[in-house]
């Protein structure tokens, strides 16, 4: 399989989306989740193993709302 790169000037950004959407089109369901299951690979890749770290780790307070 040959990958083919090509290039665009940032003015031709209709024209790139049109190019991605008919090479999307020609390929099958299982190609198309294989790439996304790499760029979701890529992704936990490059944040490491501290990807959740910034999220909140406990509940600090529940509170009830006042019904108005």
């Amino acid at each position: 399989m040959e990958k083919v790169i090509k290039k665009y000037r940032l003015e031709d950004a209709e024209k790139q989306e049109k190019d991605s959407l008919e090479y999307w089109a020609t390929k099958s369901i299982k190609e198309k989740i294989d790439a996304m299951e790499q760029i979701i690979r890529n992704y936990y890749h490059l944040k490491g193993p501290n990807l959740y770290d910034q999220r909140l780790q406990r509940v600090f307070r529940i509170t009830k709302l006042s019904q108005s």
